[in-house]
């Protein structure tokens, strides 16, 4: 049951650094002339290092699952570190423009 705690709260953290992360780049692309955006989006690159600690809440997850910790807990925290990732990959700050 540690283990999928702690996989929990990383991926609870995971997620407000993606949704962090997201905001910083439209509020950076609000503000910026048309000449830059069209380039804008390679700032994006920058914030992948931080998909690092989605991949680590997988990672804890998978040995949750080996450790025959509770499914339904798993499952949610392989979904919550899955939905960071993509939070992060996906460049959802575009759609709010």
């Amino acid at each position: 049951m540690l283990v999928s705690r702690i996989s929990f709260l990383i991926s609870l953290i995971a997620i407000i650094v993606a949704i962090w992360a997201q905001y910083e780049l439209f509020v950076g692309y609000q503000g910026i002339s048309a000449k830059t955006r069209a380039l804008y989006g390679i700032t994006h690159l920058m914030y992948y290092k931080y998909a690092s600690i989605g991949i680590v809440g997988v990672l804890l997850s998978i040995i949750s699952i080996f450790k025959k910790e509770k499914l339904k807990i798993v499952l949610l925290t392989l979904g919550m570190a899955i939905l960071s990732i993509l939070l992060l990959i996906l460049d959802v700050w575009k759609l709010f423009s």
